[in-house]
């Protein structure tokens, strides 16, 4: 059995974590020659891509904290680029459903989704009770460090969690 686990050691593994997730993202986007926001909503569509509800560039703008002008900006860049395409909303004329367009067997589908195919397997070792205080754990890091950047930037310039 393993020695219990001290503070330090859990700071030490969030810090790794990090340190993987920001090392692993700048490999990403070098990759795909995409950057943060359009892995964002191609994550985000990947995610969405089996749901009854469309996504919309209203839902995007929403989601990354940008405007209209430059939702549209991002999803004609993603369009030219033959990442996701444009359909019209169904009953609606006047808007669209954004739709990614990633084949199931590209590299770049595995790149964008190796984050949380890594957390999805080291969850599934998990029983459910431990599952639930892991989730407990990094959602009260991330409300903490919301609130003490809230606190410490003015003007909304602290970050977002989305």
């Amino acid at each position: 059995m393993r020695d219990p686990a001290t503070a330090d050691d859990v700071v030490k593994a969030l810090n790794d974590l990090t340190d993987s997730g920001i090392a692993s993202e700048r490999a990403a986007l070098q990759s795909l020659g995409i950057g943060p926001n359009d892995a964002k909503v191609l994550r985000f569509l990947l995610q969405r891509a089996d749901d009854a509800e469309p996504v919309t560039p209203r839902i995007l703008a929403a989601m990354l904290g940008i405007s209209s002008a430059a939702t549209t900006a991002l999803i004609d860049r993603l369009a030219d680029a033959g990442w996701v395409t444009r359909e019209p909303y169904p009953g609606d004329r006047r808007s669209i459903v954004v739709r990614e367009t990633i084949d199931a067997a590209s590299p770049a589908r595995r790149i964008l989704a190796v984050r949380r195919a890594s957390a999805v397997a080291a969850a599934a070792r998990l029983g459910p009770e431990e599952r639930r205080i892991v989730a407990d754990f990094l959602d009260d890091i991330a409300r903490s460090e919301t609130e003490d950047m809230g606190e410490m930037c003015p003007n909304d310039e602290a970050p977002r969690t989305t």
